[in-house]
């Protein structure tokens, strides 16, 4: 069935109701404008709260190891701080209280000042692996409370958020001993095979379009609580479409990189969304194209050339410069490297490969390597030049859940049906999600999700940040 789903997967949720209680008190956003003597902050309802205090940061310069050339982080200046003042849907307005240069797009993140806990001892130990400088009493800013079915949060005495206590089943946080379980609810049918998909922000206010690729055209949906509304259509160029992803490259919105094939070659384009309709930024790109680290877009962002003869060729860096494209330096990819189900977060670097081999680097290092990953319904026409098939065929790309305990991805697994396989037509009889932990010690543990079976192809998996992931199936 082509269809949207949206799964909660119970093992990675075990720790998402107390991770998003940790998250309440890590929560940032950005200066995007300033009305009077106020400053408007990316923050809408359920980001952020009436009188909270938020310190303003500016980028400064990056820290590098003087013996190993290592990347340690980037320092931030604190340039102001401020106190919200009123708080709408995707926005919110905020009174200066230090100003010492605050500028748009510099970064806000919570002051929290003090934090307490009202509740059992049991609980008090659980909450404080997840915040940080936890007391007991309830002589704090913030006082969390705990309460017969989860944990409330105060601030200055006003109830401001509650978060769901995990079951008391709920499994340990390992990979290795968790039986991860699907519960899974349907979204909606799609009138063609859907081939890629991504969550996109077109608004900078951290707003939510669910943006799919089709054969012939790539389609945009608001997503409106439990509803999916056509949002707008955009009507693709002549060629075979292989996969899209939306990324701010530096412009404050997202862009959408979409990847093609025309001819024999990679002939990709990218779109912004502008007024609410979809136009080309550049078209004819010789790459298809990824963003592998969310967390750092423009320093992720590469290319690897495709064509017939060759298939997977090299990888550059890329850039968007006052609106065009810019090819840099080249990229040092591992061998066998393919860019469609690439995935990378720091150091990390995930992809499945020519043969098939779902591989994780550290660097330069392979930490595992597991086969049988390869497979989608996404294929383009290059008669005799792959094994004497006439359809070469691309893979989902990796998705990065989250960071805590280790790194944490989702991994697509089709599985072939050998009776359509016989037959020469590309079939596949379900498909599986994985889950892949690497740890601290670059350990990597990989489980298959239980509970929901996915009919032939899984087609895309995007997470929503919010414990939960969309799955897309043909």
């Amino acid at each position: 069935m082509r269809g949207l789903l949206l799964l909660l997967i119970a093992g990675f949720a075990l720790s998402a109701e107390l991770s998003g209680l940790g998250d309440f008190f890590r929560r940032t956003g950005y200066v995007v404008d300033f009305v009077g003597e106020e400053v408007v902050l990316d923050l809408g309802r359920g980001r952020a709260y009436q009188g909270e205090i938020f310190r303003v940061l500016k980028k400064g310069r990056e820290l590098v190891h003087p013996q190993t050339g290592e990347k340690l982080g980037t320092l931030e200046e604190e340039v102001g701080t401020l106190e919200i003042a009123e708080v709408r849907d995707r926005f919110s307005t905020a009174r200066v209280l230090e100003d010492r240069g605050i500028e748009r797009g510099d970064r806000v993140r919570l002051s929290v000042g003090s934090v307490c806990y009202v509740g059992s001892e049991e609980g008090f130990y659980r909450v404080s692996s997840f915040v940080e400088d936890l007391k007991k009493g309830e002589d704090c800013d913030y006082v969390i409370r705990e309460l017969e079915k989860g944990y409330g949060v105060e601030y200055r005495r006003k109830a401001v958020a509650f978060f769901e206590k995990p079951s008391p089943e709920a499994p340990p946080r390992e990979v290795r001993e968790l039986d991860f379980r699907l519960r899974a609810r349907f979204l909606m049918t799609f009138p063609r095979l859907p081939l890629s998909a991504d969550l996109c922000d077109f608004t900078g206010e951290g707003s939510r379009y669910l943006t799919v690729l089709f054969g012939d055209r790539l389609v945009i949906y608001e997503m409106l609580g439990e509803e999916t509304v056509e949002f707008a259509t955009y009507r693709l160029p002549s060629g075979f479409p292989v996969s899209l992803q939306c990324a701010d490259l530096g412009e404050g919105t997202d862009l959408v990189l979409v990847n093609m094939v025309a001819g024999d070659s990679a002939s990709s384009l990218l779109l912004r969304v502008k007024e609410g309709v979809p136009v080309v930024v550049e078209e004819g790109i010789p790459f298809l194209m990824s963003v592998l680290d969310r967390e750092n877009p423009r320093k992720s962002f590469v290319g690897q050339r495709f064509d017939a003869r060759n298939l997977w060729g090299e990888v550059r860096s890329l850039s968007l410069t006052e609106g065009r494209l810019k090819v840099g330096e080249s990229f040092p990819a591992p061998p066998d490297f393919r860019i469609d189900s690439a995935t990378a977060r720091g150091d990390l670097l995930l992809f499945v490969d020519r043969h098939g081999f779902l591989r994780a680097f550290r660097g330069e290092e392979l930490l595992f390597s597991a086969e049988g990953f390869s497979g989608s319904y996404t294929t383009v026409e290059l008669p005799d030049t792959y094994e004497g098939e006439d359809h070469y065929v691309f893979n989902p790309r990796i998705a990065f859940l989250r960071e805590e305990g280790g790194v944490l991805f989702a991994v697509v697994r089709n599985v072939s049906s050998p009776v359509h396989r016989f037959l020469g037509v590309t079939k596949f009889s379900e498909g599986e999600l994985h889950l892949l932990l690497v740890d601290e010690r670059g350990k990597v543990e990989l489980k298959k999700v239980e509970g929901k079976k996915f009919e032939e192809a899984i087609q895309s998996a995007v997470p929503t940040g919010e414990g939960s992931i969309l799955v897309l199936t043909g």
